[in-house]
C-alpha cells in the first residue's frame, strides 16, 4: 500500500531536480549572454600628434577592404561603408560641412586592375580623390577595417580604425579602434529589448555612436553641435 505513494514522491523529487538544474542551465547562459551583449563593442583611441587646428569641415574618407569570395564563407561581410555613412550622417548633424570620398574604385577592391583600362580608371579614380580632399582643405577623418577573426562560417570579431588625418601630410594625429564581437549566445540578451517591441541599432550605428563619444572624449570635436 505503501510503496505506490513512496514511488510517486521520488518521480516528484526526481523531476524537482531536473526541473532545478535545467532553470540553473537557463539562468547561466542568460548571464553569460548577458555578459556577452554588454561587451559586444569597445573604443582604445589615442593621439598621435597635434591635432589640425581647423576642425569645423571634415573629409570622410573610406577604405573599403577588398572583396573576398570564399567558397564556405561567400562574400565577406564587412560594414566598412556604413559605418563611413553614419560618420558623416551623425558629424552633419552636429554641424560639420563634411564630403564623403571612397579611396579605392571598384577596379582595384575586385582585384580588376591587370588589364591597362581598368588599371587607368583606378589610378583616375585615386587621382580625383585626392584632389577632392586637396580642394576641400579639411582633416581627413579615414575610415576602414583593421580586423576579421572568423569562428568557423562564423564572423566572431570585427575592428575598424577611425584616423583624424591632417590633410597636407594625410599623417594620422589621432586614432580610434573599434571593436564589435559576436558571442553564441547574445540573441538571449536581445530578447530583453524586445519587451517594448524595439530592436537594438544595428552595429554600424552603434559603433558610429560609440565613435562619436569618443572623438568628443578626445577633443577632436566640440562637445556641443556647431551652428552654422
Amino acid at each position: 500500500m505503501t510503496a505506490a505513494p513512496t514511488r510517486r514522491a521520488g518521480l516528484r523529487a526526481a523531476l524537482l531536480r531536473k526541473l532545478l538544474v535545467l532553470g540553473l542551465m537557463l539562468l547561466v547562459l542568460a548571464g553569460w549572454g548577458a555578459w556577452q551583449y554588454l561587451r559586444r563593442q569597445s573604443v582604445d583611441s589615442q593621439t598621435l600628434g597635434a591635432l589640425p587646428a581647423d576642425r569645423q569641415a571634415l573629409t570622410v574618407l573610406l577604405v573599403e577592404p577588398d572583396v573576398a569570395l570564399g567558397i564556405d564563407s561567400g562574400v565577406r561581410r564587412d560594414y566598412t561603408g556604413q559605418l563611413a555613412r553614419a560618420l558623416a550622417r551623425r558629424l552633419d548633424e552636429a554641424g560639420y560641412r563634411t564630403q564623403s570620398l571612397s579611396a579605392r574604385s571598384d577596379e582595384e577592391r575586385f582585384g580588376q586592375t591587370a588589364q591597362g583600362q581598368d588599371r587607368e580608371a583606378a589610378v583616375a579614380h585615386q587621382a580625383r580623390t585626392a584632389q577632392a580632399i586637396r580642394e576641400f582643405a579639411a582633416p581627413v577623418l579615414r575610415v576602414s577595417l583593421a580586423d576579421q577573426r572568423m569562428d568557423g562560417r562564423r564572423i566572431a570579431e570585427q575592428s575598424y580604425r577611425v584616423e583624424l588625418l591632417d590633410p597636407q601630410s594625410l599623417q594620422p594625429a589621432w586614432r580610434a579602434t573599434l571593436t564589435w564581437r559576436e558571442g553564441r549566445y547574445q540573441s538571449i540578451a536581445l530578447l530583453w529589448h524586445l519587451r517594448k517591441n524595439r530592436l537594438p541599432p544595428p552595429q554600424w550605428d552603434s559603433l558610429a555612436d560609440l565613435a562619436m563619444q569618443r572623438l568628443r572624449q578626445d577633443g577632436v570635436i566640440g562637445q556641443t553641435a556647431i551652428i552654422r
